[in-house]
């Protein structure tokens, strides 16, 4: 069966270049396809950017959405990246335990 990874990116074109390496260093690793439709994923990855407006927000809405698919599926791996991830990672894991 294969295993299938979702990525949302948000901000600059630096981002959109780390999330095309994530996905292939995630299918060369471990055989991770794309989806565009989170609820098919075993992975699912938003890669942040904080220069966008109300980048936190955005992040935890977003991650309050995909906590209601990990609640059907525990074993899917949810996984934050970029500069929020690096500015507020400390919050994030205080705010959304279920981040992998």
């Amino acid at each position: 069966m294969t295993k299938k990874l979702h990525i949302k990116t948000w901000g600059c074109q630096m981002n959109e270049y780390d999330s095309s390496k994530m996905a292939d260093l995630l299918d060369a690793t471990h055989g991770y396809q794309l989806t565009e439709v989170a609820e098919e994923a075993d992975v699912l990855l938003l890669n942040t950017c904080s220069i966008r407006e109300k980048a936190q927000e955005k992040v935890f809405h977003q991650l309050g959405r995909w906590k209601l698919l990990k609640e059907k599926n525990p074993d899917l791996i949810i996984g934050v990246g970029g500069c929020v991830a690096s500015q507020e990672g400390d919050h994030i894991r205080q705010r959304a335990h279920y981040v992998d």
